[in-house]
């Protein structure tokens, strides 16, 4: 069995570099995609032979379209390479949790169950919000909020920001009115609404079907108008096929199979530090996020931490309904 790590980079060239170190295996294969507006070239980072970067690179944008678009060149450049079982996504400030000779043995133990989060579109969380408008200039919007942040007092921003944001409201739902909500045409489409964690690791069956979606075109524009397209893109199409793709839903409606940690404050991961080595390492998941390499040495305690890992004791069946 082969499986291709699909990385998304943007910043922090030893880090990455530290990653591709731990990801090594001889039946794994990395394909990495530098952001267009990164401050170093593909060419510049130290590499194995199993390391692959992609020739067409994205300028990608927080909850932008244009970070599915760098998933699905991964995904295609990955697939002109070999034939993969399994197809990794994470990003350079991801890292595994176990040897990868443990990963692979339980990614081949598993094969083809999907490991990802599916959540349906509830009052209790965001996915409700996520299909019911139009948002238009997402990357204008969060560039906006972060000058007036860094230029003005708290206070201040918190009235300014009504000025780039009601400019924001107002186109998008102009767009809205001619198009209707994202929610509205996939309806009309039939395609059901789910959304998720942007980190995955899916069989090549469900890859296959992920990109026969992308080249529906309405569906994408649909999806493009969400809130966050990278948390909703592939949690759709796999619904759209979720009797071929083996998803079977819990009561609550929701399919909670992901294997990476993290801990939420505000909405955003917050940065993994030593405090928080016993959680990382006792959470049952194959890999976490997010990590600052300078912030201090917590990789190199989950690169001695491993070695005494029992992955099929750890993770187990337990882990599904962890977090």
């Amino acid at each position: 069995m082969k499986i291709a790590i699909l990385l998304l980079a943007h910043k922090n060239k030893e880090q990455l570099e530290h990653l591709l170190k731990a990801l090594r295996h001889e039946q794994v294969d990395i394909f990495v995609h530098v952001d267009k507006k990164c401050s170093f070239l593909p060419s510049d980072i130290e590499h194995d032979e199993n390391v692959h970067f992609v020739e067409k690179r994205y300028d990608v944008g927080l909850f932008e379209f244009s970070m599915v678009d760098a998933e699905i060149e991964l995904i295609r450049t990955a697939k002109k390479h070999g034939n993969y079982h399994y197809f990794v996504l994470m990003s350079g400030q991801c890292y595994p949790l176990f040897k990868m000779d443990d990963i692979y043995a339980y990614l081949k133990s598993g094969y083809p169950e999907p490991y990802i989060e599916i959540v349906a579109p509830t009052s209790e969380h965001y996915v409700r919000r996520n299909f019911r408008h139009v948002y238009c200039l997402k990357r204008f919007k969060l560039r906006s909020y972060a000058f007036l942040k860094k230029h003005f007092s708290y206070k201040t921003f918190r009235c300014l920001r009504y000025i780039p944001g009601g400019f924001v409201f107002a186109v998008s739902r102009i767009k809205e009115w001619f198009c209707k909500s994202p929610k509205a045409r996939l309806q009309r489409m039939g395609y059901p609404m789910y959304c998720g964690s942007q980190w995955w690791i899916l069989p090549d069956t469900v890859i296959d079907n992920v990109l026969i979606e992308y080249d529906n075109k309405r569906f994408c524009k649909a999806v493009y108008d969400t809130f966050s397209c990278d948390e909703t893109f592939f949690q759709t199409t796999i619904m759209k096929h979720a009797a071929d793709n083996g998803i079977v839903l819990d009561d609550n409606g929701n399919f909670m199979n992901r294997r990476w940690f993290f801990i939420f404050d505000g909405g955003h991961p917050i940065i993994l530090k030593k405090d928080h080595y016993q959680q990382i390492m006792s959470s049952g998941m194959l890999f976490a996020r997010k990590f600052e390499m300078e912030a201090d040495d917590v990789l190199d305690m989950i690169d001695r931490g491993v070695r005494d890992q029992n992955i099929f004791e750890v993770v187990g069946d337990t882990a599904k309904n962890k977090l």
